[in-house]
């Protein structure tokens, strides 16, 4: 029932539609699909744009992992570089700190160097001051170095010294016998990380953070941040991160603001590396793009709406309004059947010839209307139509017009002798010369069977013309004619009244010109009747 009643409503509004807003419709859902395949394409796009900014803070923390990596690797070379020199590995002297600083202005990633006795005494340093540092042997990699005798280092931590944060080094130096003799110590600072922001950095608000393997904050690029030196291990994206050793993750930063974070795990450290990308950012510029598409295909679907709109009232729209006005003349009797349609002058072929075919219809129409389809005259409806405009005339403006009315002599014996096949080409024969007896703007009409009828404009009340163009069809029908191999010899009488000078009303006249056209026949053929008065007119074959 309810669905009854929806598609009735339906139906009804559609019903009450215009033929432009149909066709509108038509081409809405038309573009419908098109609208739909590029709102899925952006949303492709849009999903593309967020897996790249995914992949890319992900493809820069592993790649910050990696320098680190690759950092550390230096240090130890360095380090065993340091200990083939006599100075340092003999550490006879506690002023061991010319070499080492020599060393040290070759390697600008280095915080210092020093070198320790087993029991982590400071023997010598680079440093030309004094240092609060005199010992490491509270360092948790300090004892890691002594007890396997090789290579380690600290976990990132804020330096005593410097203060900063750094990663330190300790590399054991051996006597013949195995044992530490001493032990050469470095730092290495997080110039690395300034580096892999300044390439991180491609949108606002993108941050590198680096965490220690407890999840406090030890630095955070660009520039400086409260959170530096903070223990975040709570926090839900410190959670996250220590979770695994590589991944990405969608939170709500430390800033309250949501993040595309990508992070790895710092290997010899344990700590992590986190490249964070403000997710406002990827997504205003994708809805930027989106927004910008969809700008476009409206634009576009817009302007052949406007387009289809402009050319469907100049193409279809005017020809059907031509249409409604044919009826309207076809009625009154007014259409030209040989003016084309305005809409027709556009060459557009199917649309072009559609709406000239509506023109042509409504001429057609007229045609078998208000024309006599065997002599291509006006008949008895065109007829009636014009009493209709003359009637409609005011009294100054009515011109005279004399009707003549005709009546064919010897016509009958011509179809029974000859078929009326015959008579048929004698009558259209008969139409193509009373139009060359009368001049334009006269009108001849059939009313039917052999009767015809002019109707001739005067300028005044005349009747010396209309009998000059009487004695004209007399002559013109009393000639000879020649059809479908026979000879046909026939005549007319006419009968005349003027109009308004024999009634005001048309009807009347014609009444007064068809009773003087019997007058005239009971006198014989090929005569004139006028109305009050009978003039004959031989023809010179009666």
């Amino acid at each position: 029932m309810l669905i009854g009643s929806v598609r009735k409503s339906i139906m009804n509004v559609w019903s009450g539609m215009g033929l432009r807003t149909r066709l509108e419709i038509f081409i809405i859902i038309a573009f419908l699909p098109l609208v739909g395949l590029v709102l899925s394409l952006y949303l492709q796009q849009w999903n593309a744009d967020i897996e790249h900014a995914r992949q890319r803070v992900l493809m820069l923390a592993e790649q910050g992992a990696s320098q680190q990596a690759d950092a550390i690797a230096r240090v130890r070379e360095t380090l065993q570089t340091l200990a083939l020199i006599p100075e340092v590995s003999r550490h006879r002297s506690e002023d061991c700190g010319p070499p080492l600083r020599r060393v040290m202005s070759f390697h600008l990633w280095s915080t210092g160097f020093a070198v320790s006795s087993p029991d982590g005494r400071i023997l010598c340093r680079t440093g030309l001051g004094g240092s609060p540092v005199t010992t490491v042997a509270d360092q948790e990699y300090f004892q890691r170095a002594l007890a396997t005798k090789s290579f380690s280092t600290s976990d990132f931590r804020v330096g005593r010294a410097s203060g900063k944060p750094l990663l330190a080094a300790a590399l054991p130096l051996l006597g013949d016998d195995g044992a530490v003799e001493s032990v050469l110590l470095t730092g290495l600072d997080l110039k690395w990380l300034g580096d892999l922001t300044s390439e991180a950095v491609e949108a606002p608000g993108t941050t590198v953070t680096l965490f220690d393997a407890q999840g406090t904050i030890l630095a955070r690029e660009p520039g400086p941040s409260t959170l530096v030196g903070k223990r975040m291990a709570d926090h839900p994206v410190t959670r996250a991160i220590f979770q695994t050793d590589r991944g990405i993750v969608e939170r709500t930063g430390f800033e309250d603001h949501p993040r595309i974070i990508g992070f790895a795990k710092l290997e010899d450290t344990g700590g992590r590396i986190a490249v964070g990308i403000p997710r406002d950012f990827v997504l205003d510029e994708v809805n930027g793009k989106i927004m910008w598409g969809i700008a476009i295909l409206a634009g576009v679907v817009a302007t052949i709406v406007a387009g289809v709109w402009f050319l469907l009232d100049i193409l279809v729209l005017r020809g059907l309004r031509d249409l409604q006005q044919s009826a309207t003349d076809l009625s009154a009797g007014r259409i030209d059947p040989v003016a084309r349609s305005a809409a027709a002058g556009f060459r557009t072929r199917e649309i072009g010839s559609a709406a000239q075919a509506i023109h042509d219809m409504g001429a057609t129409l007229h045609s078998f209307a208000y024309k006599d389809q065997l002599t291509a005259l006006g008949n008895r409806r065109y007829l009636e139509a014009k009493v209709r405009e003359l009637a409609a005339l005011p009294p100054g403006g009515r011109m005279t017009v004399a009707a003549l009315c005709i009546d064919l002599d010897g016509f009958k014996p011509v179809n029974d002798r000859h078929g009326h096949h015959v008579g048929d080409a004698v009558l259209a024969e008969v139409g193509r010369r009373l139009l060359h007896c009368v001049r334009d703007g006269d009108e001849v009409i059939r009313l039917g069977g052999d009767e015809f009828l002019v109707c001739l404009a005067l300028p005044q009340a005349d009747w010396l013309t209309p009998q000059e163009v009487a004695a004209r069809i007399i002559a013109s029908l009393s000639a000879p004619m020649r059809l479908e191999g026979v000879e046909i010899g026939i005549g007319c009488s006419i009968g005349m009244a003027l109009w308004p000078v024999d009634d005001t009303d048309f009807d009347t006249v014609l009444r007064y010109a068809d009773q003087a056209l019997y007058a005239a026949k009971r006198n014989g053929r090929g005569q004139v009747g006028l109305h009050g008065r009978a003039v004959a007119a031989d023809d010179g074959s009666a």
